[in-house]
């Protein structure tokens, strides 16, 4: 295990995805690929200063104790290469369903997996019938009829069938662009049919996180302050990061029509505008939660909880934003300025039952 100073990292694939991982020393470690150790652990700096430990993926086990659920989740990471934040999810859904991080988290991630599903069919049918629209067609009738008849999909296919004719290209090909767009947009969702979804969802949490952390700054006495403040500060520049991203997004797959006939060029932008919001929004579910678990906590854990951001606070890679110069600069004088300790238990692989307990509570709140 080594450091490495990863404050500001220079892409999303080198900030790692946020791995979650119950037992408190790995609750707030990210997972990324390496070319000589297949994936890397990046566990923040136990002694509270800038930076993390990058743990080879096979000694991960052998530094602290784990939970049996983590055991799980680390052999199930290795195996489907879960390094992006959509692949984490899924491997974490998988072993959560097991009841391996208690109940309350395996039936969110039941509910989570049900969700995610109802959300692809719902956008498949908005998708459909955005397209059907944007040929000139009228979808009236077809919105009165039941998408789970025989009756809807053949009334569906006959209207794909006239409107593939116009567009010049197959109706199997409208099908397979329907689906795959149907995937890359459920999680965001679709502005021409104001179809709120869970990244959408997202922004208006962090939106409260940065204003409960930057009242909380203001408010307190203490140096920890500063570092509340520059917490909201990061919120602040992801929420105008994600804003103009669904915007680009949101204009790109206005016309459906459009989209469905230049796919080879238009698809992969819709997928990559979707993926970058993923990444850029990775991790602050947690966050969130956890800032909101301590609401109504004493004022020193709530101090506390400050420093435990501060360690893992998703900042915007240098390639990612213009103002990485300033952000840089503003964590490097905060961390000159105070060494940041985090709460004991949260720094030692002592296997706390009760600590294991609250993380398996915040992370199913934040599935949920």
């Amino acid at each position: 295990m080594k450091p490495t100073s990863l404050y500001l990292p220079s892409t999303f694939e080198e900030r790692g995805t946020a791995a979650p991982f119950t037992t408190p020393m790995f609750a707030l470690s990210r997972v990324r690929p390496d070319e000589r150790q297949g994936l890397v652990l990046l566990l923040p700096s136990f002694g509270g200063t800038d930076g993390a430990y990058v743990v080879p993926w096979s000694a991960v086990q052998e530094i602290g104790g784990m939970s049996t659920h983590d055991r799980a989740l680390h052999e199930e990471i290795l195996a489907v290469k879960a390094t992006s934040p959509d692949m984490m999810r899924a491997a974490a859904f998988k072993v959560a369903m097991t009841g391996l991080a208690g109940p309350a988290a395996a039936e969110a991630a039941k509910k989570a997996v049900d969700e995610d599903r109802k959300k692809i069919e719902e956008t498949h049918i908005l998708l459909i019938l955005a397209l059907l629209t944007s040929s000139g067609m009228t979808t009236q009738e077809l919105m009165q009829t039941n998408p789970e008849t025989d009756e809807w999909r053949v009334k569906t296919k006959a209207m794909l069938e006239k409107a593939a004719k116009e567009y010049g290209i197959e109706i199997d090909q409208i099908y397979h662009r329907i689906g795959e767009l149907s995937q890359t947009l459920a999680p965001v969702g679709l502005a021409i049919s104001r179809q709120e979804a869970r990244l959408r969802q997202l922004l208006q949490g962090l939106g409260e996180f940065r204003q409960s952390i930057s009242e909380w700054g203001e408010a307190d006495l203490s140096e920890m302050a500063d570092f509340a403040i520059y917490a909201a500060a990061v919120a602040d520049l992801t929420l105008d990061m994600a804003g103009t991203m669904f915007r680009k997004l949101d204009t790109g797959v206005q016309d459906i029509g459009l989209v469905v006939r230049e796919w080879p060029t238009q698809g992969p932008l819709a997928k990559h505008l979707a993926s970058r919001l993923s990444w850029l929004l990775d991790g602050w579910q947690f966050i969130i939660e956890l800032w909101r678990s301590l609401a109504d906590q004493p004022v020193d854990e709530q101090r506390d909880g400050v420093g435990n951001l501060m360690r893992v606070l998703p900042l915007i890679p240098r390639n990612e934003s213009a103002d990485d110069d300033e952000d840089a600069k503003k964590r490097q004088e905060l961390f000159q300025r105070k060494r940041l300790q985090a709460h004991i238990d949260w720094r030692t692989g002592k296997y706390d039952v009760e600590l294991v307990s609250r993380i398996e509570q915040i992370k199913a709140k934040a599935v949920a």
